[in-house]
């Protein structure tokens, strides 16, 4: 596995049957696409690793500890490494600051430093101290709600300070059927084995406010469709954030549209007030049937568009050179 990636398969959260197999490909393959296309990233809508692993042992900021000092000063939200995470966007009274919040086990130290929320996810910075650095020890990352695995996709980087130092920074975009709360106590479990997660010691609880955030946040409902006979696409709305643009679309479409891996035989894109067409980053999707037919309700992210106006389209393009757009306006 390369050390130096943005796109990461930590975030994914897939059918407990195929865990093997998702890992397998992740780590052997470094595919930037899992389900749908090469540039995106998916997860599935079911639990995995969730269950019986978060009933106690999680450590928040409220709890008294002895801290190990770590050689770390400033921000990791500010490295030039993550510059593609839009952070540059987010004022600095909208993170929350953590300067206690660490683990140690067995003379490894994770310490979680920053968080940020808005609705568009989660984006969590931390410093590991103590542990070689290889790929073996790279941390990644699982959210949790109330004791449930959260789905959805996303990114994530690290960069090396010294032999035994790194810091690394994780972007999670919950899917379609996550319902964000104004506030959240975010269970995050960091592991250097996704296979043994429920058995790692760092695991935290961040408590989260997004209302400075949502005041710079735009929500647009759309709800308008468009089809091409077979297939019908639904825009239901598009939210602005500081750190991403979030689409939720319907997808419905006939069974055969699935590829052999389950994975989805399309692309998507959005293109601004500006005409400039923006590449997707995370999506997650949550399928049903109609009859003969998927419902797919989808969620993908794009870049952050700080002054959303103008006339803009969502598109998707299909095989054979077919698509469906939607074009809708911003006032």
């Amino acid at each position: 596995m390369s050390k130096n990636y943005q796109d990461d398969f930590n975030h994914i959260v897939v059918p407990e049957e195929q865990v093997d197999m998702v890992i397998q490909k992740a780590v052997n393959k470094g595919k930037r696409r899992l389900i749908i296309k090469k540039r995106i990233m998916v997860s599935m809508s079911v639990a995995l690793l969730c269950v019986c692993i978060l009933g106690s042992g999680f450590v928040s900021t409220s709890v008294a500890r002895v801290l190990v000092n770590i050689p770390f000063v400033g921000s990791v939200f500010e490295r030039e490494k993550f510059v593609w995470s839009g952070l540059e966007n987010v004022d600095g009274e909208d993170i929350t600051k953590l300067d206690d919040l660490q683990i140690t086990d067995h003379g490894v130290t994770v310490a979680i430093r920053e968080a940020y929320y808005d609705q568009s996810g989660f984006t969590v910075g931390y410093v590991v101290s103590g542990a070689e650095l290889s790929d073996e020890t790279v941390f990644h990352a699982n959210f949790y709600y109330n004791g449930q695995g959260i789905s959805g996709g996303g990114g994530a980087s690290y960069e090396k300070i010294s032999d035994k130092l790194y810091v690394g920074l994780t972007q999670f975009h919950p899917g379609p059927e996550f319902s964000f709360p104004d506030s959240i106590d975010l269970e995050v479990i960091l592991a250097d084995d996704m296979e043994k997660i429920n058995k790692s010691p760092y695991r935290f609880k961040i408590p989260l406010l997004r209302s400075n955030a949502d005041a710079k946040t735009k929500e647009l409902p759309v709800m308008k469709a468009a089809d091409n006979g077979e297939r019908t696409l639904l825009l239901k709305k598009i939210v602005f954030t500081p750190v991403s643009t979030v689409v939720d679309y319907e997808y419905t479409h006939p069974l055969g549209d699935r590829e052999e891996d389950g994975g989805d035989n399309y692309d998507v894109k959005l293109i601004n007030g500006s005409g400039i067409e923006l590449n997707p980053g995370s999506f997650s999707r949550h399928g049903s049937m109609n009859e003969e037919k998927l419902v797919d309700a989808c969620r993908v992210n794009f870049p952050a568009i700080n002054e959303p106006a103008g006339n803009m389209a969502f598109e998707l393009l299909l095989p054979e050179n077919q698509s469906i757009r939607v074009d809708f306006e911003i006032k």
